[in-house]
């Protein structure tokens, strides 16, 4: 089974959208990054795929007030999936949410189309899974008792998703999960869990369990350490993607490969509180750990965007009448990143710090004569202004013509700031700065 095509109506801030997740061939796409600032749906698509998928034990948990899904002024909101069984053929799913309705009333309206999630997911433990991460990727205390975070959600396809739609859901402990593993399976139950480790966090390796203190141990530059003695952001980054292969070795756990399993995975601004590197390495990770799941991630950094291949970005933006959604024309890991930085999906018109770019604009004024200063302040503040930008790494991407400018105005301050005033200054200046000049 694999998705294949979403589509929403008034649902939250987004009035339309349509968006597919197959690439040319009509085979799944593998990534799918959702690029828009914040409030244009972006969360609000992976709640609707996560709702989508639940299937009859799990929607009436998910979807709370159905008043709170659908757009401000509209009576009704729907979402629409389409996606193809084990056997490969399609099926769609259409749920409507309306006004005034309640939890179990969206379920009983809308069973006919949870059922059919049902069928297609039929002993989904061994055919698919769906799991998610919202933004808030808190791990479980110690104080609790081990599979106590998700207790907010009773079904466990909920639970996989469970992050996606309230903050206040914990992860499954990477250390306690671990050790139940290894009392139950022994060493070879953690052999797949040993290797994601050790490709996920950089220069970190996983060691084994020291059972005497109950903690995970990991071999690092400083020597031998457990996990709650690494960076946050290690721990960030392991709490997360261990509670991920914990429910990918809890539904394939007698599979020889179960990081081989197929399935949907939805992470909400999957590189928060990632150093660059990281970014660029978590991609890499998932890509490799989790071959035969597509993944959905929102996004608000270049360097993630910047992994994204032909057809795999879709941008969100506002207009009057609610977010709508574009696919990326092109591919973004053929620019390079300043290309991408200065393309209209980030809007960056330079490179420059703030600081740089006010230099620059100071420095234009100077030498189009619209800078209230006499024209020896000119010419020594103009000096000034060169060689703070002379300093700055990107001066050699200040205009050719700009460069020659300055130039000529030095020598020229040099013979003339101590003897000219007035006119004589003010046409030298008038004349060095013209670009036909140059």
């Amino acid at each position: 089974m694999f998705l294949r095509h979403l589509a929403v109506t008034n649902l939250r801030s987004i009035r339309e959208l349509d968006m597919s997740f197959v690439s040319d061939d009509q085979t799944a796409r593998k990534w799918t990054y959702l690029l828009g600032e914040n409030g244009t749906g972006k969360s609000s698509i992976l709640r609707c795929l996560a709702l989508a998928l639940a299937g009859s034990d799990a929607a009436a948990e998910l979807v709370g007030e159905p008043d709170s899904w659908i757009k401000l002024g509209r009576d009704e909101a729907q979402i629409r999936v389409e996606f193809a069984n084990i056997e490969g053929q399609m099926r769609q799913s259409a749920l409507i949410l309306r006004r005034g309705m309640s939890a179990l009333d969206f379920v009983d309206h809308n069973r006919s189309h949870l059922q059919q999630i049902d069928a297609a997911v039929a002993k989904a433990d061994r055919n698919y899974f769906v799991v998610g991460y919202g933004v808030t990727r808190r791990p479980q205390g110690s104080r609790h008792s081990f599979g106590e975070a998700t207790s907010l959600f009773r079904s466990p396809r909920a639970r996989s998703v469970a992050t996606l739609f309230s903050s206040e859901v914990t992860l499954i402990s990477l250390e306690q999960w671990a050790m139940d593993l290894e009392y139950r399976r022994g060493r070879s139950g953690l052999s797949a869990v040993r290797k994601a480790l050790d490709t996920l966090l950089p220069d970190v390796k996983f060691e084994g369990i020291d059972r005497e203190q109950r903690r995970l141990m990991f071999k690092t530059q400083d020597g031998s350490l457990p996990l709650n003695a690494l960076s946050d952001g290690y721990q960030a980054m392991a709490a997360w993607c261990g509670d991920l292969l914990w429910q990918i070795t809890e539904t394939f756990g007698d599979y020889k490969e179960p990081l081989n399993a197929r399935g949907l995975l939805l992470i909400d601004e999957v590189d928060i509180h990632l150093h660059p590197l990281w970014q660029r390495r978590l991609m890499s990770f998932l890509q490799e750990t989790l071959p035969n799941v597509q993944i959905v991630a929102t996004t608000h950094s270049p360097l993630t965007v910047h992994q994204a291949g032909e057809g795999e970005l879709f941008v969100l933006k506002r207009n009057d009448e609610g977010a709508t959604i574009q696919p990326y024309e092109g591919a973004p890991n053929r620019l390079l990143l300043p290309e991408l930085i200065q393309s209209p999906l980030f809007g960056l018109s330079s490179l420059d710090s703030p600081q740089v770019q006010d230099l620059r604009e100071e420095l234009r004024q100077l030498q189009a004569g619209s800078a209230s200063r006499r024209p020896t302040q000119k010419v020594a503040r103009m000096r000034e202004i060169e060689r703070e930008l002379k300093s700055a790494s990107n001066w050699s991407d200040v205009p050719p013509y700009l460069q020659r400018t300055n130039r000529l105005l030095e020598k020229l301050a040099d013979k003339m700031l101590p003897e000219v005033e007035g006119r004589e200054a003010l046409e030298a200046i008038t004349q060095a700065s013209n670009p036909e000049n140059g």
